[in-house]
C-alpha cells in the first residue's frame, strides 16, 4: 500500500505541472483583460508558471532523491550489519 502512495505522489506531479502553467496564464489573461495591456501580463505570468512547474519537478525530485538516501542508510544498519560485526 506504501508503494501505491508513493506512485500516486509522482503521477501527480504532471496535474501539478499543468495547474502551475494554467494559473499562471489565466491570471495573465485576467489581468490583460482588466488592464488593457495584451498580452503583455499573460507573457509574464505564463512564465511565472513555467517556472513554478520547474520548482515542483525540483522538488519532486529532492524528495526522491532523500526518500531512496533514507531507504538505503536503513538497509546499511539493518540486522544483517549487526551480524558482519
Amino acid at each position: 500500500m506504501r508503494a501505491f502512495f508513493k506512485a500516486a505522489q509522482y503521477a501527480s506531479l504532471g496535474l501539478e505541472m499543468g495547474l502551475c502553467v494554467a494559473i499562471g496564464a489565466g491570471i495573465g489573461w485576467f489581468l490583460d483583460s482588466r488592464l488593457g495591456t495584451k498580452p503583455w501580463l499573460l507573457l509574464v505570468f505564463l512564465l511565472f508558471g513555467i517556472a513554478a512547474a520547474f520548482k515542483a519537478v525540483i522538488d519532486a525530485a529532492r524528495r526522491a532523491t532523500q526518500a531512496s538516501n533514507s531507504t538505503s542508510d536503513q538497509e546499511s544498519d539493518g540486522p544483517d550489519r549487526a551480524k558482519k560485526d
